[in-house]
This record gives structure tokens, C-alpha cells and sequence, in this order.
């Protein structure tokens, strides 16, 4: 890889386990929803399984663990799992990542398509920021990690970490938007963005994306 380095997967267990993993949550998605994610010139979504995933930050040679990562490639979409340490949450991070390029893609083709990072940006607590890095952290983003918007201090370094942290978190752990209605708010527009870009045909009334929990009257 470019810019990660990672060893062989040989140890029939953990393939087995990882393969667990993933049908577990691939089975989470509706009905047609694989086929219908590549975009453009993609013809597929390519799946690795390797072990002791790592990468390189910027700022020296000290090799970063890493649980996956996705990139755009020539006719495909890549996504790289270390076997290792492999959740469901982590497939749906990923998964998220490439539903974001499939939105992008739509919206440039459909004027009248939802998905809009424009919109995004405007579901932001005022006076917010990203990041746009994920070395250099403003100190002035500290002021908005409890602030009932961002699931974790990562997902304020880019709006694509935004929206795969809340992904990844609402397919596993519901319970965490209860409380925060910032939160809800962003997942039920990127949900829709989701129904309107996507053949939904066939798919259950509500995905498990989007069963956003109600805040408990008082």
C-alpha cells in the first residue's frame, strides 16, 4: 500500500473470525445495497484482510496502528481491515467512507440531489471548525467535545470522519443519540441523503441507520 504497511493474514482462525465479522455486518445493510454502492467508473468494492495494519504520520517514521482504511482506486474502491482487531463498528466506519464518495458522486450528476456539504456544515454547533487535519488540532476545537454534537474528538478532524464515527456508533449503540439531539439531528439528514440517492425498493421501512431513539420525556 502507499501509505500503509501490513503483514500477511495466515492463521486460519483469524480468517475465519474476520470473515464472521463481516457477514455479521454486511447483513446489517438492506436488501441491494452493495450493488448499488459503486459510482462512476468503480466496478467494484474490493475487501483485504491483513494483520498488523500500520501507517506513517506525518511528523516522523513510528508506525501508527490502524484498524482499516478505504481509498479510491483505478476501477475499484479498496478497503483494508487489520484482522487483528476487527469490529462491526469498524466495517461500518469504512463502509461509511465509500457511501460518502457514492453521495458526492450523485450530487454532482443530480442538482437536485439532498446530500450537500453545505448542509452538512450548517448542522454544526456554532462557531465550529474542522479540523481538516488529523495532526494538528485546533485548541479552540477542545471547546466543542462535549457539546452533544461529535461522537469523539475524531470526528472533528474532517465532515467524512464526522459522519463514519456517527455511522459506525448508530449501527452498533443507539443509546448515545438519546441524550444528544445534535447528534440525531446530523444522522437523520444523513440518512435521508442515504434514501434519496439510493434505489430503496425492497428496503424495510427503516434501516438500521435510521431508527433515531427518541430523548425520554421527563
Amino acid at each position: 500500500y502507499t501509505h500503509y504497511q501490513a503483514d500477511a493474514l495466515t492463521d486460519p482462525y483469524l480468517v475465519r473470525n474476520a470473515l464472521n465479522v463481516l457477514e455479521l455486518a454486511c447483513g446489517s445493510y438492506p436488501e441491494g445495497f452493495f450493488r448499488q454502492l459503486p459510482y462512476g467508473d468503480l466496478l467494484q468494492i474490493r475487501i483485504e484482510l491483513v494483520a498488523n495494519l500500520r501507517g506513517q504520520d506525518n511528523m516522523d517514521t513510528h508506525p501508527i496502528s490502524v484498524g482499516g482504511f478505504a481509498q479510491e482506486a483505478s476501477d475499484h474502491y479498496l478497503i483494508v481491515f487489520d484482522s487483528l482487531s476487527l469490529d462491526t463498528q469498524t466495517v461500518y466506519h469504512e463502509f461509511s467512507h465509500v457511501i460518502d464518495k457514492r453521495l458526492e458522486w450523485d450530487a454532482s450528476l443530480r442538482p437536485q440531489a439532498l446530500f450537500s456539504e453545505e448542509v452538512w456544515l450548517s448542522l454544526q454547533p456554532e462557531g465550529f471548525r474542522y479540523a481538516y487535519s488529523y495532526i494538528d488540532m485546533p485548541d479552540a476545537i477542545a471547546a466543542y467535545e462535549n457539546s452533544g454534537y461529535f461522537v469523539s474528538s475524531y470526528a472533528m478532524t474532517f465532515p467524512t470522519e464526522d459522519r463514519a464515527t456517527l455511522m459506525s456508533t448508530i449501527m452498533s449503540d443507539k443509546t448515545v443519540l438519546q441524550e444528544n439531539p445534535g447528534m440525531a439531528e446530523k444522522m437523520r439528514y444523513y440518512a435521508a441523503c442515504i434514501r434519496d440517492c439510493f434505489d430503496t425498493e425492497g428496503w424495510p421501512e427503516t434501516t438500521l441507520w435510521e431508527y433515531v431513539p427518541q430523548k425520554p420525556s421527563l
